[in-house]
């Protein structure tokens, strides 16, 4: 997955993912942001579902949450900030209601850039 990290005008940290991942990039400044105990359980869960301590595990977040396999972790954005979505757009709202979004890579992807965002916000 390819990635990069930078610093807004405000200062605050900022990630961008590839298109077919750009969904990670948003959760990891919006939802993760300098939130070093949620990236440290993150990682410990990874290391948990690599070394087939656990079978799966959900993190449900405010605006996401995350489904682990032992292979795999699909993101997917929470219906509840869909539906403000709609209601904040009039003509689309019959279309968004309905959406689903979601966003996988694997799970050693998702530690790379965990461990990655790890450093630059530290």
């Amino acid at each position: 997955m390819d990635y990069q990290f930078f610093h807004d005008i405000l200062g605050q940290p900022v990630a961008t993912c590839e298109l077919e991942c750009e969904a990670f990039g948003d959760w990891l400044s919006h939802e993760i942001a300098q939130d070093s105990e949620q990236i440290t359980a993150l990682l410990n869960t990874i290391q948990q579902l690599q070394t087939n301590q656990l079978c799966s595990y959900q993190h449900n977040g405010k605006e996401y949450h995350l489904e682990f396999d032992k292979d795999e972790v699909e993101l997917i954005l929470n219906n509840n900030h869909i539906q403000e979505m709609a209601s904040s757009e009039d003509d689309e709202s019959q279309e968004l209601s309905n959406l689903h979004i979601q966003s996988g890579c694997g799970l050693t992807d998702l530690k790379t850039l965990l461990k990655a965002w790890q450093t630059f916000i530290s």
